[in-house]
């Protein structure tokens, strides 16, 4: 007979900690989104940020041409050279 109570002591020990483990992962994913909501209001309403972030997306997006020139200036000069090796043969 005690050993019938050890099985469901442990049984609701481990659905204890798993009920516990949900909500503190539940809790978190709340508190977190709610935050982020929060966050993004506040962002909203800073115009110093704002351009600091419109700044930032213009230093990316001209930073990205300028590696799609090098790429291509690249591609071209690997044309240049293999069709170069391919007349002196």
């Amino acid at each position: 007979m005690s050993g019938d109570i050890g099985i469901y002591i442990a049984l609701i020990g481990l659905l204890a900690g798993i009920g516990i483990l949900a909500g503190a992962f539940a809790g978190a994913y709340f508190f977190g989104k709610s935050r982020a909501q929060r966050d993004t209001l506040n962002v909203a309403r800073d115009p110093e940020l704002l351009a600091r972030i419109t700044r930032i997306e213009q230093i990316v997006e001209s930073t990205s041409i300028e590696i799609e020139r090098i790429s291509e200036g690249q591609r071209f000069t690997t044309k240049l050279l293999s069709e170069s090796k391919t007349v002196e043969k």
